[in-house]
């Protein structure tokens, strides 16, 4: 874990593209709002393990956003009560089921449904949004940040000093 950390504050502080970082933040809200018990958590895991994007910043948002998506439950297992009754889709839907392996992502669930949809739609915002973060971050606090006394502080302590020197075991993840 340290070194995902590790590689999110390199990547932050260093000259890495700020869409891998964004991306990396939208897909880890995206995931977070996806109950995790099925098929289709897999899979998008799998997929964004495999895609060029920050691990680092995938899995601090994917750990943040699954402590606060829990608030959201009401609203997200309404949005897929919604998707799932509408008259237009049920036929997609019934046709999507009885397809082989379909049924285990368990789409047909409201809280997977909705958080599906919550995760799609709340991405692109996520991205704006971390894309301009990271973007002020270089431009206005990291030179402050750098220079102030606490970071020297901070610095030396065992823990940090261990995260900074944390090897790259075995290249997964780049």
């Amino acid at each position: 874990m340290f070194k995902y950390i590790r590689k999110f504050f390199l990547a932050l502080n260093a000259n890495a593209h700020p869409g891998d970082i964004a991306h990396a933040a939208a897909l880890g809200l995206l995931l977070a709002f996806v109950p995790k018990a099925n098929l289709l958590w897999v899979f998008l895991f799998f997929l964004t393990i495999f895609i060029r994007v920050n691990k680092g910043a995938f899995f601090i948002t994917l750990i943040a956003f699954s402590f606060l998506v829990p608030f959201a439950d009401v609203a997200t297992e309404g949005l897929g009560y919604a998707i799932l009754t509408l008259k237009p889709l049920g036929g997609v839907f019934a046709a999507l089921y009885n397809t082989p392996f379909i049924g285990l992502t368990r789409f047909n669930n409201t809280m997977v449904m909705g958080g599906l949809a919550m995760g799609i739609i709340a991405y692109a915002p996520m991205y704006a949004l971390a894309r301009t973060f990271v973007t002020w971050y270089r431009k206005k606090l990291q030179p402050k940040i750098v220079n102030s006394k606490f970071a020297k502080v901070i610095s030396n302590l065992p823990l940090i000093k261990q995260i900074i020197q944390a090897p790259d075991v075995g290249g997964f993840g780049r």
